[in-house]
């Protein structure tokens, strides 16, 4: 009796795996759209809807952002301290490590600096800053030829 028991558990497991897979499957597909179509709306806006929104929500449109660009987007911190990493993009065997700034001032050059440290501690191939309000000019001259880009915020919204 124990025998045929067990041999119906696992039949229940087995039949029941692909309907978790499927539930599963619905699930990504409603949430992405939803955050896609959200980020769109937001992108449509422009940069006042990036001031106006959380830094999480920033984090999340940065995401969103690398997604449409192509990249293999991996969110980090959110909510606890990251050391610096907010997102990991992968695209063409290249990692590239983000941090994303919703400040009200721009971003200087200890900032730039300090990215650099961590994107040579971890070694990533490169390290994107993603400024809401842009950056100081200290720090876009200090980049030179480092693998360093730097996103001001009205970059990553249509332009109007």
């Amino acid at each position: 009796m124990a025998h045929r028991e067990e041999l119906y558990l696992v039949w229940l497991f087995l039949a029941g795996l692909p309907l978790i897979y499927v539930l599963d499957f619905v699930f990504k597909c409603l949430f992405g759209t939803r955050r896609r179509r959200k980020y769109r709306r937001v992108r449509r806006k422009g940069i006042s809807a990036l001031k106006s929104m959380s830094w999480q929500d920033f984090e999340h449109y940065c995401a969103e952002y690398f997604l449409e660009q192509g990249y293999k987007v991996k969110m980090m911190g959110l909510g606890g301290a990251d050391g610096g990493m907010d997102l990991l993009l992968k695209k063409g065997g290249k990692t590239t490590l983000v941090q994303c700034k919703h400040w009200k001032s721009k971003v200087g050059v200890m900032t730039v600096r300090e990215m650099y440290g961590v994107m040579y501690a971890h070694q990533f191939d490169a390290v994107a800053i993603v400024a809401l309000t842009g950056f100081t000019k200290d720090a876009r001259s200090w980049v030179g030829n480092k693998p360093i880009k730097l996103i001001a915020g009205q970059d990553i919204v249509d332009k109007r």
